[in-house]
């Protein structure tokens, strides 16, 4: 698997998110905040901001709006759905 996403031709096949991740990512492009995401995935608020810091700094995202804005043009979430959902192909 490659890690660089900007070298692929289709971009979510170069990277693979986590189950926790993925749910992390949704959560973020619904507008969930990291002590309600915490709390609804039994994690400390401080493990969501690592996660969304690590996909942040993966796809070069400043905040968490740039985030989701690259993960909808990277195709890694759907378009076709709300809430957002992540595709298939992008969770291990």
């Amino acid at each position: 698997m490659q890690n660089d996403v900007r070298n692929c031709d289709h971009h979510s096949a170069c990277w693979t998110l986590s189950s926790v991740q993925a749910k992390i990512l949704e959560g973020v492009a619904a507008g969930v905040s990291s002590g309600r995401l915490a709390r609804e995935l039994y994690l400390s608020s401080k493990t969501i901001d690592y996660h969304v810091r690590v996909m942040s700094d993966k796809l070069e995202a400043p905040n968490r709006t740039a985030l989701v804005s690259r993960a909808f043009v990277l195709e890694i979430l759907r378009t076709d759905s709300w809430p957002p959902r992540v595709s298939c192909e992008t969770v291990d």
